[in-house]
C-alpha cells in the first residue's frame, strides 16, 4: 500500500509541475468571480427595477392627475366618467397625505376604496375610512377587514377565522402592512393557505394533494413568522433559472439564488479534467517517458491506477476550490446574511430545518459524478489510442452535446435513450425533474454512469496491459 500512494504521490508531482493546471485553476476562480459578479450584479438590477422605484412619487401622482382630467374632459359615458373622478380623487388624496411606493395606504388599496365611496356619495364610509388614513391608522384597518370578513365569510364554518388568521397575527404584532415588509406578506399567505384548507375540508377533499400541498405551505409560513426566518432558501434549490423580482420577491435569497446557479460552472471543472486525463497516459507516449515508468518495480495496472488516482484527486481539489470560490464571491456580491440561513421542509407534518450549504455541496457532488465519468472516458481513449486530441474531442462530444443527443432520442420517442451515458450525467436536474426521458431517479441514473465508467476503466487498464512500447 505505501508503494501504490508512493506512485500516487509522484503523479501527482508531476502534475503540480505542469503550469496548466496552476493556469486551470486561476481560470477557474476567474470564472467564478465573473460569473458571481455577473449574476449576483443582475439579481440586485432585477430588484431595484421590480421595486417600482424609478420615479419619485409625487412626480408620478402628478402625471396621473393630469391623465384623469383628460379622461374625465372626453369621457363620453357616465360609468367612463365616474371611473375617471374615482381615479383623480385617488392620486389627489394620495398625493395630499404624502404617500410613497410603499406606504400601506397606497399598496392595500384603502385610499382607492375610500375614493370610490366618497365618489357615489356614501359620506358615513367616506369619512370612517378617511379618518384612518389621514390618521395614518393601519390597526383601525385590519379592524375593519377583519369584520368585514366575519360578516363575508359567516355561512361557512371556519373560514373567517382562518382568513383572517393573517391579520391577526399582523395587528397582535404590531406589522405594518406593507408590500416591503416580509412578516406581513408571510402572515398574508399563512392566512390564504389556512383559509383553503378550510374550503378544502368544507368541498370534502381534506386527502387530496393540494390539500397537502396547501397545509405543507401553511407550516412553513407559520413557522417563518414564529421563528423569525426572514426567507426560506428551499425556493432557490426548487428552481433551475434564476427569479428576479416580482410577486413573491420576499420568499427568495439574492444570496442563494446566486450561489445556487454558480453549479453550472462544475462544466468548466468537467473540461479541465478531460484536459488533464487526456494527456496523463497519451503524453507518456509522446514523450518517450513510459519507458522509465515501465522500468519500476510496480506493475502496469497499478502504474494506470496511480494516475488515474491523481486524476481523481486534482479534479476533487478543482470542484471545492469552486466550491468555495463560489460562496466567498456570493458574500462578496450578495452579502453573507442569508449564509446560515435554514431550509424549511414539511415532513409528517413536522416542518423540519436543513442546511443549505449542503444541499448546495450536494448538487455540487451530483453533478461532479458527470465530470468524472468524462474525464474517466478521456483517460480511457487516451490509454486506448495514445492520442490526447481524440480523447479530448470524444469527451467533449458527451460533455456538451449530450444535450442535442438527449432531444433528438426524447423526439423520436427512442425510451433507450435513457440507459446511454448522455441521459445520466446531469444528476442534479434529474434530481429536480428536468430529465429528457420520464421516471428517471438519481440512483438508477448513478448506476447507469458507474457502469459506463466501469466500462471504459476496462478498457483503459486492458489497452495500457496489451500496448507495446
Amino acid at each position: 500500500m505505501a508503494k501504490f500512494i508512493a506512485l500516487v504521490r509522484n503523479e501527482n508531482l508531476k502534475l503540480r509541475r505542469r503550469k496548466t493546471i496552476w493556469v486551470m485553476l486561476v481560470l477557474l476562480l476567474v470564472f467564478s468571480l465573473g460569473y458571481t459578479a455577473i449574476i449576483g450584479g443582475l439579481t440586485g438590477m432585477f430588484d431595484t427595477l421590480f421595486s417600482d422605484g424609478n420615479m419619485p412619487f409625487e412626480e408620478f401622482c402628478d402625471e396621473q392627475i393630469e391623465g384623469c382630467k383628460g379622461w374625465l374632459a372626453n369621457a363620453e359615458d357616465p360609468e367612463d366618467a365616474e371611473s375617471a373622478r374615482i381615479d383623480l380623487l385617488f392620486y389627489k388624496t394620495l398625493k395630499e397625505i404624502g404617500s410613497d411606493w410603499d406606504d400601506w395606504r397606497y399598496t392595500t388599496g384603502i385610499v382607492h376604496e375610500y375614493a370610490k365611496q366618497a365618489t357615489a356619495g356614501s359620506s358615513e364610509a367616506a369619512d370612517e375610512l378617511k379618518a384612518m388614513i389621514d390618521a395614518n391608522d393601519y390597526k383601525a384597518y385590519y379592524r375593519r377587514q377583519i369584520a368585514e370578513n366575519e360578516r363575508m365569510y359567516a355561512a361557512v364554518s371556519g373560514a373567517a377565522d382562518a382568513v383572517n388568521e393573517g391579520l391577526r397575527y399582523c395587528l397582535e404584532h404590531d406589522i405594518e402592512p406593507s408590500s416591503e415588509n416580509w412578516k406581513y406578506n408571510t402572515a398574508m399567505r399563512m392566512g390564504g393557505f389556512s383559509f383553503r384548507l378550510v374550503m378544502h375540508r368544507t368541498a370534502g377533499d381534506a386527502s387530496s394533494s393540494q390539500y397537502e400541498s396547501d397545509l405543507n405551505d401553511y407550516s412553513v409560513a407559520k413557522y417563518r413568522l414564529e421563528h423569525n426566518v426572514r426567507v426560506n432558501p428551499a425556493s432557490s434549490f426548487q428552481r433551475n433559472l434564476l427569479n428576479f423580482g416580482g410577486e413573491y420577491a420576499d420568499t427568495n435569497s439574492r444570496f442563494w439564488d446566486t450561489a445556487r446557479s454558480s453549479v453550472s460552472l462544475v462544466s468548466v471543472v468537467g473540461l479541465f479534467g478531460i484536459i488533464i486525463a487526456a494527456g496523463m497516459v497519451a503524453a507518456e507516449f509522446g514523450k518517450g517517458t513510459v519507458k522509465f515508468l515501465l522500468i519500476a518495480p510496480a506493475s502496469r495496472p497499478k502504474i494506470l491506477l496511480a494516475k488515474y488516482c491523481s486524476l481523481l484527486l486534482n479534479m476533487a481539489m478543482f470542484l471545492f476550490a469552486l466550491f468555495f470560490a463560489n460562496l466567498l464571491f456570493a458574500v462578496l456580491f450578495c452579502g453573507g446574511g442569508d449564509l446560515f440561513l435554514p431550509i424549511l421542509s414539511v415532513s409528517g407534518g413536522v416542518v423540519r430545518k436543513s442546511s443549505p450549504i449542503l444541499r448546495l455541496l450536494g448538487l455540487y457532488l451530483l453533478d461532479g459524478v458527470g465530470t468524472v465519468a468524462t474525464a474517466t472516458l478521456a483517460f480511457a481513449v487516451s490509454s486506448l489510442l495514445r492520442n490526447s486530441g481524440a480523447a479530448v474531442g470524444v469527451s467533449m462530444l458527451v460533455q456538451f452535446g449530450g444535450n442535442l443527443i438527449n432531444t433528438i432520442l426524447s423526439m423520436a420517442r427512442a425510451d433507450w435513450g435513457r440507459y446511454l451515458i448522455f441521459a445520466n450525467i446531469n444528476l442534479s436536474n434529474i434530481q429536480s425533474g428536468s430529465s429528457y426521458f420520464p421516471h428517471q431517479t438519481v440512483g438508477a441514473a448513478m448506476f447507469v454512469v458507474l457502469l459506463h465508467m466501469a466500462v471504459f476503466l476496462l478498457v483503459a487498464f486492458d489497452a495500457f496491459d496489451r500496448k507495446e512500447v
